[in-house]
């Protein structure tokens, strides 16, 4: 089973990349995704709008057919697409129909551009190069 943090980064992955989050056959597309060392607030209400009501199950990734309801459900899990590594929903069991999200994006996978990220908290990591430079210097 996909866990919630799993979904939303799944989301948040693929949003980086430009595909849209259907809902009720209008597209969606949270800007910006990141404030600072978090989620933007547009990220976070369209989150909050999908995951806990009605629509999850009126709502997916463009480029896909499964609902964000269904990708929260005991059937389904996030993994890595063995094409390009973005993360894909899979069934936990029997096979696959399902075509990655990037089989529309043009130009996808790209090795050349850095891979979507996740927030990053720019304190935390000064830190922990701080502590790596005092650790390689003794």
């Amino acid at each position: 089973m996909a866990s919630e943090t799993q979904v939303k980064q799944y989301l948040a992955d693929w949003f980086q990349l430009g595909k849209k989050l259907i809902v009720n056959n209008q597209a969606e597309l949270p800007y910006p995704l990141f404030e600072g060392s978090d989620y933007s607030r547009a990220f976070e209400q369209c989150w909050a709008a999908v995951s806990c009501s009605k629509l999850s199950y009126h709502s997916y990734l463009e480029g896909t057919e499964i609902s964000i309801g269904q990708l929260l459900d005991d059937d389904w899990d996030i993994s890595p697409c063995a094409r390009c590594t973005m993360p894909i929903a899979l069934p936990v069991a029997g096979v696959s129909p399902v075509l990655c999200p990037c089989h529309d994006l043009p130009s996808w996978p790209n090795m050349d551009l850095p891979k979507p990220r996740q927030p990053v908290n720019t304190q935390e990591s000064l830190r922990d190069i701080c502590r790596r430079l005092v650790a390689n210097h003794d």
